[in-house]
C-alpha cells in the first residue's frame, strides 16, 4: 500500500512531467526558437555559422542531431523533446543536490517551486539553451557538493563537476553564475573531508588545478576560436543588453509578473524575505543568487528572462521561508493543531501553483499572454508591449505550417505579414516586400504585439477588401489572408482597386 510519505514525492513527479510535456507540439516556432535551429547559409560551413552565434554551441549541436527525426525542422514536438528532458533531469537533479545541504521538507518545497516557476516551465517548452545550462550547471552543484558529503566522491566529483560546468558555460554564459556557491564548496572542501581523514594541502591543489584545467581546457575548443571571430552584429547585441536600446522599458518585476502572474511575485518576495531570519545557515545561497542579481539588475539594463540566474537559488530561500512559518505556526498553535494547518497551507499553495502554472503554459484554449485569459477569480491580462517582454514558451498557434504551404505553392512572387519576420521567413520561402505583394498575411495577437496592417498599402486593402482565406481556433479568427496586386498605394489605386 502507498505510504502518505510518498504522495508529495509522487506530486512532485507529476507536475513536472505535466507541464513539460502536455500539449509540447502545439505552438509554433516562438522567436528565439528559430535562432536556436542549425541553420547554416548557402556555403557556409558548420564552425562558421557556430562562430556566428552570439553563445555557446550546445543549443545548436542538439537541434543538428534531431534532424535525424525532423530534417525540416517542422516537427515542434521532436525539437522541442530533448528540452523538454533536460528540464525535467534539472528538477530531478536539483532535488537531489539541495538534498545534500539542507532536510528534507526544504528539499521537497524548493524542487516543487522550481518544477512550477514559470522560467523554468517555459524553458522546458522551447527549443533554446535554457534547459541545458539549467540542467548542466545542476548537476555541477550536485557533483561539486559531493565532494564534501560523500567520501568517495571527495576528488572524482571535482573533475565531473568541472565537466558539467564547462558544459553549461558552453550552452551559455549563464552557466557561470554559479561561481558564488562553487567557491563557498571549494573553502569546505579545503577544511574538511567528508570521512573526516584531511588530504593534504599539495593534493588537494593539484586535484584542484587538474581539474580547472579539464574545465579551462573544454571551453577553449570553442571560445579560443571564437574570441576572435566576434561579428560587430554580436557585438552591438551585448552593446545593447548593457545599454537598453530600443526605447522600451525594462522591468524584471514586470518581466517575473508575466511568467508568475498574480501572487506569486508577492508569495516568492515574501517567503525569500521571511528565509532570512535564518541567515548564518542561508547565507552562500544568498550569495548565490546575489551576484547575478547585481550582475542582470545592477550592470545590465536589459535584464530579460536571464534573471532566471538568481531566481533558482531563491526558490530554496522561498523553501527555507516556508519553513520559518512552519514552525512558528507549530510553537502557536501547538503541534496538534499546528501541523494541520501547515499541511492544509502547504496543499492550497502547491495546488495553486500548479493549476496557475497549467493555465498559463498548457492550457491551449486561450492564448496568454497574447490573450487576456480567466484563472479563478482573476484575469490575467495581456502584458503592455512598452516592455522588454522576452516572451517564450506561452501557447501559441497561428498555423503557420498552414500559412507558409498556401504562400509556397503559389505563383505569388512575394509576401508581407505583421508577425516578426524571424518567425515568417522560416515557414516562408518567398522575400518579404510589401509594396510587391502579393500576399498579406494579417495575425491577430501577433508575438510582434503589432497592429493587424502596418504599410498604408495593407491597411488600404484591409479596410477595403475581403481575405481570401481565414484559419480560426473556433469562432475567434487567428489570421486574415489577403491577396494584393503588386505597387505601393497609388499604384494600386491608380489600377481602380
Amino acid at each position: 500500500m502507498l505510504k502518505i510519505k510518498a504522495l508529495p514525492l509522487l506530486f512532485l513527479i507529476f507536475v513536472t512531467l505535466w507541464l513539460r510535456l502536455v500539449n509540447l507540439g502545439y505552438s509554433d516556432y516562438q522567436g528565439d526558437e528559430i535562432k536556436a535551429l542549425f541553420l547554416p547559409d548557402v556555403g557556409q560551413t558548420g564552425l562558421q555559422f557556430l562562430m556566428e552565434q552570439r553563445k555557446g554551441p550546445v543549443q545548436f549541436l542538439v537541434t543538428y542531431a534531431m534532424q535525424i527525426f525532423s530534417s525540416d525542422y517542422l516537427n515542434q514536438f521532436v525539437m522541442r523533446l530533448p528540452f523538454a528532458i533536460a528540464g525535467i533531469l534539472a528538477v530531478y537533479f536539483f532535488y537531489k543536490f539541495v538534498k545534500l545541504h539542507f532536510d528534507e521538507k526544504t528539499t521537497l518545497y524548493a524542487s516543487l517551486f522550481m518544477a512550477m516557476n514559470g522560467f523554468f516551465v517555459a524553458f522546458s517548452r522551447l527549443v533554446q539553451y535554457q534547459a541545458f545550462t539549467l540542467l548542466f550547471c545542476i548537476l555541477a552543484l550536485y557533483f561539486f557538493s559531493l565532494t564534501i558529503k560523500d567520501a568517495r566522491w571527495k576528488i572524482k566529483g571535482w573533475y565531473i563537476g568541472a565537466i558539467f560546468w564547462a558544459l553549461s558555460i558552453l550552452a551559455h554564459y549563464d552557466g557561470g553564475f554559479i561561481a558564488p556557491f562553487v567557491l563557498y564548496i571549494l573553502v569546505r572542501w579545503f577544511k574538511e573531508d567528508a570521512d573526516g581523514k584531511k588530504l593534504e594541502g599539495k593534493v588537494k591543489i593539484k586535484h584542484i588545478l587538474l581539474s580547472g584545467l579539464i574545465f579551462l581546457g573544454l571551453l577553449s575548443i570553442f571560445f579560443v576560436p571564437y574570441v576572435f571571430s566576434i561579428s560587430e552584429a554580436t557585438k552591438d547585441y551585448w552593446l545593447n543588453r548593457l545599454s537598453g536600446g530600443e526605447g522600451k522599458i525594462s522591468s524584471s518585476i514586470v518581466t517575473f509578473k508575466v511568467y508568475n502572474p498574480k501572487l506569486m511575485f508577492y508569495i516568492y518576495a515574501g517567503l525569500s524575505a521571511t528565509s532570512l531570519i535564518k541567515f548564518k545557515k542561508i547565507w552562500p545561497i544568498v550569495m548565490w543568487a546575489a551576484f547575478p542579481l547585481f550582475v542582470w539588475e545592477v550592470i545590465t539594463s536589459v535584464p530579460g528572462t536571464h534573471i532566471y540566474n538568481y531566481v533558482l537559488p531563491i526558490t530554496i530561500l522561498v523553501a527555507l521561508g516556508i519553513t520559518v512559518i512552519e514552525e512558528q505556526v507549530i510553537k502557536v498553535l501547538k503541534p496538534k493543531f499546528g501541523k494541520i494547518l501547515n499541511v492544509l497551507g502547504l496543499m492550497i499553495l502547491f495546488v495553486f501553483t500548479f493549476f496557475l502554472s497549467h493555465t498559463v503554459f498548457v492550457n491551449n484554449t486561450t492564448e496568454y499572454p497574447w490573450e487576456d485569459e480567466k484563472f479563478l477569480i482573476w484575469t490575467l491580462n495581456k502584458p503592455t508591449p512598452i516592455f522588454h517582454l522576452s516572451l517564450f514558451g506561452f501557447p501559441y498557434n497561428r498555423q503557420w505550417e498552414t500559412i507558409g504551404s498556401v504562400i509556397n505553392a503559389s505563383d505569388v512572387e512575394y509576401y508581407s505579414t505583421n508577425e516578426r519576420d524571424s518567425i515568417s521567413r522560416f515557414y516562408v520561402t518567398k522575400p518579404k516586400d510589401t509594396n510587391n505583394a502579393g500576399y498579406y498575411v494579417s495575425v491577430n495577437s501577433p508575438q510582434s504585439f503589432s497592429p493587424p496592417f502596418l504599410q498604408e498599402k495593407s491597411v488600404y486593402w484591409g479596410e477595403n477588401h475581403d481575405p481570401v482565406m481565414e484559419i480560426r481556433r473556433g469562432e475567434k479568427v487567428l489570421v486574415r489572408i489577403y491577396l494584393m496586386p503588386t505597387g505601393g498605394l497609388k499604384d494600386i489605386r491608380s489600377l481602380g482597386y
